[in-house]
């Protein structure tokens, strides 16, 4: 069984991980680094920068994620600056910036990062779909789980305990990646 390096201290990272994963020859252990987090309007030029260090730091293949959450009629608001946004709005102050808004359209973007050490990064991207909701509900997960209502649910995600939020997030970039590797064992 093959094991990758995926630079985290986020558990939840790992266990969405872990379960795209569940079942192949592949296995991913987690381990936190500190890596600067270049400021960049794309989620894939952060994370292929942070792998890229991470590589250098570990002298070893790694995979460094990346993750935005945009709001089509806020421009994509909050976007690669998500986590910051989260730290500094709570969901609430979200919902009045969509007041009168009819477009409620929503994603979050996954970046993945894979690099080889000596190598450049390649970048493996995923998106979940859903709508912002009318009001705040929910307590479980981030900030904004608990105005994300995904494509299919009638729920904000924020309804469900981590064990099922996780499996609702799409997880096409780890099944990428994971073929990619596959592909290319013979290197």
């Amino acid at each position: 069984m093959k094991k990758l390096l995926f630079i985290t201290g986020n558990k939840e990272k790992l266990a969405i991980a872990n379960n795209a994963l569940k079942g192949l020859d592949i296995e991913i252990v987690g381990q936190k680094i500190d890596c600067p987090e270049i400021q960049k309007d794309n989620n894939e030029d952060i994370a292929k920068y942070s792998a890229k260090y991470a590589s250098e730091y570990t002298k070893s293949d790694v995979i460094k994620s990346d993750s935005g959450f945009y709001i089509e009629e806020l421009q994509g608001f909050p976007g690669p600056y998500a986590e910051y946004v989260e730290r500094k709005l709570d969901a609430q102050d979200i919902i009045k910036l969509m007041v009168g808004k009819e477009n409620r359209k929503a994603y979050y973007k996954d970046v993945l990062a894979y690099c080889k050490f000596g190598e450049e990064p390649i970048v493996f991207t995923t998106y979940t779909y859903g709508t912002i909701s009318l009001q705040v509900n929910g307590e479980y997960g981030y900030n904004f789980d608990r105005i994300f209502i995904r494509e299919g649910d009638i729920q904000t995600m924020a309804n469900f305990p981590q064990e099922q939020r996780i499996k609702k997030y799409s997880n096409d970039n780890w099944l990428k990646l994971y073929e990619y590797l596959k592909s290319n064992s013979h290197h």
